[in-house]
């Protein structure tokens, strides 16, 4: 059974699956050219108590599976809300648990009692979240996102 909560930075890295799904996520979703993904946990602690940043995290059985890192903030463009899934992802191994559904579903509630207007996803263009965001009727394709490294 899925279970999906609300939880700090502390708690989140603190589960003993944390490094091996951290890892997981970065082999599947980096950006090639950006250095090794390396967590600032300074800045993550930073995010949480402005009280823009929120982490959900999946367990089955009681064990990681899955996160979302969410950033919620003003958008200056739109003059309102927007949420954003700055990290999604869901070990390979519970798939098809339905944790990456409860996943996006509670963190939309989260988004909407934040006041948020929307949701926007960031999916590797190659990758399985941006085959199943393709899928799902609720969201549509907005804009396509392209990397230079700089140094």
């Amino acid at each position: 059974m899925v279970e999906v909560q609300e939880s700090s930075w502390l708690m989140f890295s603190a589960y003993a699956e944390f490094p091996a799904l951290i890892a997981e996520y970065a082999l599947e979703s980096s950006i090639a050219g950006m250095p090794p993904a390396t967590p600032d946990e300074a800045l993550y602690l930073l995010l949480e108590r402005s009280g823009k940043m929120r982490i959900l995290t999946a367990l089955v059985d009681g064990a990681l599976v899955g996160f979302i890192i969410m950033l919620v903030n003003q958008n200056a463009h739109y003059s309102t809300k927007l949420a954003v899934f700055e990290s999604f992802f869901v070990a390979r191994a519970a798939r098809k648990t339905g944790a990456g559904l409860a996943l996006r579903k509670r963190a939309e509630l989260v988004a909407a009692d934040m006041g948020a207007v929307g949701v926007l996803i960031s999916a590797p263009s190659d990758g399985r979240l941006a085959k199943v965001m393709e899928r799902d009727r609720q969201y549509v394709e907005t804009n396509r996102v392209f990397f230079r490294r700089l140094a």
